[in-house]
């Protein structure tokens, strides 16, 4: 059986104890305090400092943060932070790197210097190769470091700053919706653009409507072409006829086309008996026609709808 401690050994063991206990929370207290962002948290959860955030209509939400996240973050967020830094957040972005350094703070910043290199430098941010910021970009960056790097500063505090591009957002395109615009009249269609190579074409990829351009069409486009459309003509919103071998005869199959805008019509041998018949159509907007064809009475009949003639001079 071991004999008691004796009263001195009891003190030596407590004095060793509380020297090693107060050696224990120096070294702790020195560690956490070489980790800036450890010490904020311990700060905050003791209610000493405010919460570190940026607010909603802060500057650097609504012009620096989209920079970073454009460039930036998909090397440095939380999945995939290269060398330990992270650009995600306006919290992350103030003890960023291996090093903590506070990169909100303009003097020695080295995200700025990182992004000033070449882009061929090694050590470019972002790297050879990914799309780079623009310069206006970077000097923005500057503008928001210079004033302190705030995350509650607004964009009245920057009134030097270049107007925010506006972004214009398209919605979803419903593709189905188009095929079935479609669907009525594909068949014909098809058979048209068989029959005429390259000259019939939708208006857009969204669009049912078509546009047909028979300008260069040899041997020259005849009234009987033209009559072809028939089956689609309340589809055509351009025609392009300059050049071709039309007549009057024509004029059946143009008043047709309820949805034609713009029609031309130059280097033909149509006559105002056809101009003013295409001036009635309920959407026609333009015409361009040989300027010796445009008689006062043309003129008024089509100033009287709002459709705007161009007189086309031959050379």
């Amino acid at each position: 059986m071991n004999p008691a401690p004796t009263p001195s050994q009891m003190k030596a063991a407590k004095r060793y104890f509380s020297v090693v206990g107060l050696l224990s929370l120096i070294w702790l207290a020195m560690f956490i305090n070489s980790h800036p962002e450890w010490v904020q948290e311990v700060k905050e959860h003791l209610n000493l400092v405010p919460k570190l955030h940026a607010s909603e209509e802060s500057f650097y939400n609504s012009r620096i943060d989209p920079i970073f996240e454009k460039y930036c973050v998909a090397c440095h967020d939380d999945n995939k932070d290269k060398g330990q830094l992270r650009l995600d957040s306006f919290r992350q972005l103030t003890f960023s790197g291996r090093s903590e350094a506070d990169l909100t703070i303009a003097q020695n910043n080295l995200l700025i210097e990182r992004m000033t290199l070449p882009a061929t430098d090694r050590l470019a941010m972002p790297p050879y190769g990914r799309e780079r910021h623009s310069d206006q970009e970077l000097a923005l960056i500057k503008m928001w470091l210079a004033k302190g790097g705030s995350g509650q500063m607004t964009e009245e505090d920057f009134p030097d700053a270049p107007a925010k591009a506006k972004v214009i957002k398209f919605g979803d395109i419903d593709w189905r919706k188009i095929e079935d615009m479609r669907a009525p009249d594909l068949a014909q269609v098809q058979a048209l653009q068989q029959a005429f190579p390259h000259k019939i074409q939708y208006l857009a990829r969204t669009s049912n409507l078509l546009t047909v351009n028979f300008s260069l069409q040899r041997p020259k486009v005849e009234d009987s072409d033209v009559a072809k459309l028939s089956a689609i003509s309340h589809l055509i919103a351009s025609i392009n006829l300059s050049g071709s071998a039309i007549s009057d005869s024509v004029i059946d199959t143009l008043i047709t086309m309820a949805e034609l805008t713009e029609i031309k019509l130059s280097d033909t041998t149509i006559t105002e008996q056809t101009l003013l018949a295409v001036a009635e159509l309920p959407k026609l907007n333009k015409v361009f026609v040989d300027g010796e064809k445009v008689s006062p009475l043309v003129q008024q009949a089509y100033n009287s709808k709002g459709i705007t003639m161009i007189p086309v001079n031959k050379r």
